[in-house]
C-alpha cells in the first residue's frame, strides 16, 4: 500500500503544535516500518522532545497482548474459550450481578444464570464492568464497599457483574482476570511470562511494567487540557509492581509495539520466531460472536474518559483481543480491521485488507479528549486518502 510519508508527516507536527503535547506514530506492513515519527515534547516544562528513547504508558493496549499470551496457552490445550473461569477459580461461582441500589442505598443482587467462560473475558462479554464506564460498580467503589481498579492490587477483582455472561458487552476487567489465570497456570509473574513468550522473541527491550527510577525521565508526562494550556496529570511509574495488570499499564514505544501487530501480518511469526499459530492469528482477528454488539461507553469520571463511542455509525463487536469494525469506516480503515487503544489516548489497528498496521500514541486525559479524537482521525486519513 503506498502512502504520503509527507503528508501524514505534515498533519501530526500541526496537530503537535495545536493539539496535542507529544504524538509518536508509525505504520507497518509485513516486513518493513512504512512511517516512523515523532513530534511535540515529552516534558512541556523541560522542552525536551518526544524520540525514538521515548517511553508512553499504553493502558489497555496491555489487553491485546495479554489475549495473545491466552492464545499460547490455549495451543498447549491447557484450556479453550469455553473452559469455565471456576475451573481455576472455584470463588468464581459466588459472583452476583449488581442490579442497582435501593431506597437506603445498599445493592441489589441477583444470582446469574450462566457462568463465565474464558471466551466471555476476552470479549468483554463476561458480565465484568469498569468503574470508569459503569454507574452501579462506580457507586460501589465511591461507598467504599470496593476497591478502585487504580489501587495498585487485585482487590477490584471482587467486584460484581453488571449482566447475565454471554448475554451483553460491556468494557470491563475481564481481561484482568486473564491475567491471573496465566500467572495461575504457568506459576510465574505476568510480567515475566510476557518477557519470556512475548517481548524478548519480538526484541521489544523497551517494552515492561516495571522500570527502573534511571529510566523514569523516558516517560512521556501525561497531561490535560487547561483552557489555551496544559496541566500536567502526576502518574507514579512502578519500580516493582504488586500486581501485574492484564488489563492495562505497560510502558511501550510506537517500536516496540509495531514489532507485536507485525505478528498479526505475518500469520504469527515475528522476528523469526513462531509467537502464534496461523489458526491462532485469525480466530483473534474475527468476531467471536458479531450478535452481540460493542456499545457506547458512558463515562462515570470525566476527569479519566469522556463519552466512547467510536465510529458511532459502525456497528462493532469483539473478537478475542480486538474491536473489530463490521463495515468501512469513514476515515479509512476497511471493514474487519481489528484495533483497541488506551486511556492515555493510544490507538491502533490491523488492517488485514491493505496488509498494514498502524499506531498513535499520546500522552492526555480524558481518554477520547477531542483534541487526541480529531488527531487521530485525521491521522487515519492521511494514511487512506
Amino acid at each position: 500500500m503506498l502512502i504520503d510519508r509527507d503528508k501524514i508527516s505534515a498533519n501530526l507536527k500541526t496537530a503537535s503544535e495545536q493539539d496535542v503535547p507529544a504524538i509518536s506514530a508509525s505504520i507497518i506492513s509485513k516486513d518493513e516500518i512504512l512511517f516512523n515519527g515523532h513530534y511535540g515534547f515529552s516534558d512541556l516544562d523541560k522542552k525536551a522532545l518526544v524520540n525514538d528513547n521515548s517511553l508512553f504508558r499504553i493502558a489497555s493496549m496491555t489487553k491485546a497482548i495479554t489475549s495473545a499470551c491466552i492464545y499460547q496457552l490455549i495451543e498447549k490445550d491447557i484450556f479453550s474459550l469455553d473452559t469455565y473461569l471456576k475451573e481455576f477459580f472455584p470463588e468464581i461461582s459466588d459472583k452476583k450481578i449488581i442490579n442497582g441500589f435501593d431506597k437506603e442505598g445498599a445493592p441489589v443482587f441477583s444470582e446469574p444464570e450462566f457462568d463465565i467462560t474464558i471466551g466471555h473475558l476476552i470479549t468483554h462479554t463476561s458480565g465484568f464492568a469498569y468503574e470508569i464506564w459503569n454507574e452501579n460498580i462506580s457507586k460501589l467503589v465511591e461507598s467504599g464497599d470496593l476497591q478502585t481498579a487504580f489501587a495498585g492490587n487485585d482487590e477490584f477483582l471482587k467486584a460484581p457483574l453488571v449482566f447475565n455472561p454471554g448475554t451483553s458487552w460491556e468494557y470491563g476487567i475481564g481481561i484482568d482476570w486473564l491475567g491471573v489465570l496465566i500467572e495461575k497456570v504457568t506459576e510465574c509473574s505476568l510480567q515475566d511470562y510476557m518477557k519470556t513468550h512475548i517481548f524478548d522473541p519480538l526484541n521489544m527491550t523497551n517494552t515492561s511494567y516495571d522500570l527502573p527510577p534511571s529510566e523514569h525521565s523516558r516517560v512521556v508526562k501525561a497531561y490535560s487540557r487547561n483552557g489555551d494550556d496544559y496541566q500536567e496529570m502526576p502518574f507514579e511509574i512502578p519500580e516493582k509492581s504488586s500486581f501485574y495488570s492484564g488489563g492495562g499499564n505497560l510502558i511501550s514505544n510506537a517500536r516496540d509495539y509495531s514489532n507485536f501487530l507485525k505478528i498479526f501480518l505475518n500469520k504469527g511469526m515475528g522476528n523469526g520466531k513462531n509467537i502464534l499459530s496461523e489458526d491462532s492469528v485469525n480466530f483473534m482477528l474475527e468476531s467471536l460472536d458479531r450478535n452481540i454488539k460493542m456499545t457506547k461507553m458512558s463515562t462515570q469520571a470525566p476527569i479519566l474518559s469522556n463519552d466512547v463511542d467510536f465510529f458511532p455509525t459502525n456497528e462493532k463487536s469483539w473478537s478475542p483481543g480486538f474491536m473489530i469494525n463490521h463495515d468501512d469506516v469513514v476515515s479509512g480503515r476497511p471493514a474487519k480491521s481489528a484495533g483497541w487503544a488506551g486511556l492515555f489516548n493510544s490507538f491502533f489497528w490491523i488492517d488485514r485488507k491493505n496488509e498494514i498496521a498502524a499506531l498513535i500514541l499520546m500522552q492526555m486525559l480524558p481518554f477520547s479528549e477531542e483534541g487526541c479524537f480529531d488527531t487521530l482521525q485525521a491521522f487515519e486519513a492521511s494514511i487512506y486518502s
